[in-house]
């Protein structure tokens, strides 16, 4: 599919609304499994653990090495080969995908109950014995995500972007209407075999498009395939410098669950899946944006572009990511009070989520920003340096969580302080090093000031919606109104900061945006 420049535009725009819905209804998913379970629980504790085991041990298996080591080999034979060369390459390749995945599920379904302790020990023995009952009905997972992922691969290669953008929508959708019309009729099991059911339709939902550009899967050998050994080759490194997020995930889970009688593991998972997504909407968009320009800036050498480029996301992901990071430390209880206390979620979660979600966003700017780094040395073919400094964030992670559940809160508070100073050290060394690397051309006066006045502006944003937050506190008003009003207050607050200071992203943000209506109003004339 060739696209041209408005159709670029046009699907670039679909994919970032996809994605952003996608998000949303996770969103909302997470809100209805709040009402029904709340977060202590067995239900709650057993559903949490049990639902994220299969893809963290995806993600450290496979992950998106799937999508990031295919791509380019699948490409590369298509340019250089033909279409039928690159169609035994992506058979192969999913009949090694097929193989790998399938070995786990049967793994994970005959030691399920060995996995869930070894996950979540602290865990009752009521508690384990459901968890390890949803592993089982759950591994299946890792072999429709890992297809499902080798779908992507094929027709994002194919130039087909949008459908690709939309599976995690479609799962999402799916399992929030089984919620919607059965709730609790089949208890916690059917609510596991629903999600069972919508992930694997983010497979089926790819067929269609495979389908019409003529596609046809056959098993083929891929043991003695030189592109198969190179796709691994590529893939290992990737594979390992994307374990941070899942590894301290599997330890957080294993050490919340010795507190508060397992009830912490689901207060984490509520916080870190709304941090994740607050986050990744932001970061995702900026790197898939630039991730293209900066693999041909540094395959044509061109290190001033090159520098730019980096230096102006890191601006823009910094100029929205600092505020929204002081106002969620700021009005972390009415945003978890106003998301997810009804039913089930009791105040008594909404507190300990809270907490969760203060220490979480103290980590928000790292996280971003270890996302940016990541793709960045990624277009320079350099997956080993992120996978070293991968692995000392996990260290680190293990090391300030056995310090900090001691000494930090009620110990929840401790895991997600650590999570969040792991990611801070991760995503700040690996911009110091691409820094060096790059004649130190990246991290100058220039991006110190711009960086210094986001940071003034979020700071003093936050000490008003603070000041504003506690006085309405006096009036009996209602949850929302709690909430809408000083985060309205905040970002205006915010913008008058930012037009105070001069803010050279604010400016430029604004720019883009009138000169996109604009644009869209003399296309319509």
């Amino acid at each position: 599919m060739k696209l041209t420049k408005k159709n670029t535009v046009m699907t670039a725009a679909i994919v970032s609304v996809s994605i952003l819905l996608s998000k949303v209804f996770g969103m909302l998913r997470d809100i209805f499994l709040a009402a029904l379970y709340g977060t202590e629980t067995v239900e709650a504790i057993a559903y949490s653990t049990a639902s994220r085991i299969p893809l963290l041990f995806f993600d450290i298996a496979l992950g998106s090495a799937v999508t990031s080591a295919f791509i380019p080999i699948y490409n590369d034979i298509l340019k250089n080969k033909d279409r039928k060369s690159a169609t035994l390459f992506s058979n192969r390749f999913i009949t090694l995908v097929t193989i790998i995945t399938s070995v786990m599920v049967i793994f994970g379904i005959i030691f399920s109950k060995n996995i869930a302790s070894i996950v979540a020990g602290g865990l009752n023995a009521e508690q384990l014995n459901l968890a390890s009952y949803l592993v089982k009905i759950l591994f299946p997972i890792i072999l429709t995500t890992g297809l499902s992922y080798c779908a992507v691969g094929i027709l994002q290669s194919e130039g087909e972007f949008i459908v690709p953008a939309l599976i995690s929508l479609v799962s999402n959708a799916c399992l929030i209407l089984y919620l919607i019309v059965f709730k609790n009729k089949f208890g916690v099991v059917g609510v596991a075999v629903a999600m069972l059911l919508s992930w694997s339709l983010q497979l089926f939902v790819q067929l269609p498009s495979l389908k019409k550009m003529d596609y046809k899967f056959y098993f083929s050998n891929p043991f003695k395939d030189d592109n198969i050994k190179k796709v691994c080759i590529l893939a290992l490194p990737i594979i390992i410098s994307t374990w941070v997020q899942p590894i301290n995930t599997m330890i957080n889970i294993n050490l919340a669950s010795h507190l508060n009688n397992g009830a912490a593991v689901t207060s984490l998972d509520f916080a870190n899946k709304l941090y994740i997504i607050l986050v990744g909407v932001f970061a995702y968009t900026v790197t898939n944006i630039t991730f293209p320009s900066l693999s041909k800036m540094a395959s044509s050498n061109d290190e001033i572009g090159y520098n730019t480029v980096i230096q102006k996301s890191v601006k823009y992901i910094m100029f929205v990511i600092l505020p929204i990071m002081a106002g969620f430390i700021v009005l972390r209880y009415p945003i978890i009070k106003v998301l997810y206390e009804r039913g089930a979620f009791d105040a008594t979660s909404t507190y300990l989520t809270s907490q969760a979600l203060l220490f979480y966003s103290m980590g928000m700017a790292g996280f971003a920003l270890s996302e940016m780094m990541n793709k960045a040395f990624y277009s320079l073919k350099d997956g080993k340096t992120p996978m070293k400094i991968s692995i000392i964030g996990i260290s680190l992670n293990i090391l300030l969580s056995i310090v900090f559940i001691k000494i930090v809160g009620t110990g929840l508070e401790g895991l997600a302080f650590s999570a969040s100073l792991a990611a801070n050290f991760t995503g700040i060394t690996m911009l110091i090093i691409l820094n060096k690397r790059n004649n130190r051309k990246i991290i100058n006066k220039n991006l110190i000031f711009s960086l210094s006045k986001n940071i003034i502006s979020s700071v003093v944003m936050a000490i008003f919606v603070n000041i504003i937050y506690t006085y309405l506190l006096k009036f009996n008003l209602n949850k929302f109104f709690q909430l809408i009003i000083p985060t309205s207050a905040g970002i205006i607050i915010y913008i008058v900061l930012c037009v105070i200071l001069k803010s050279e992203e604010f400016y430029e943000l604004c720019n883009i945006f009138i000169n996109k209506i604009k644009g869209g109003k003399q296309s319509e004339q």
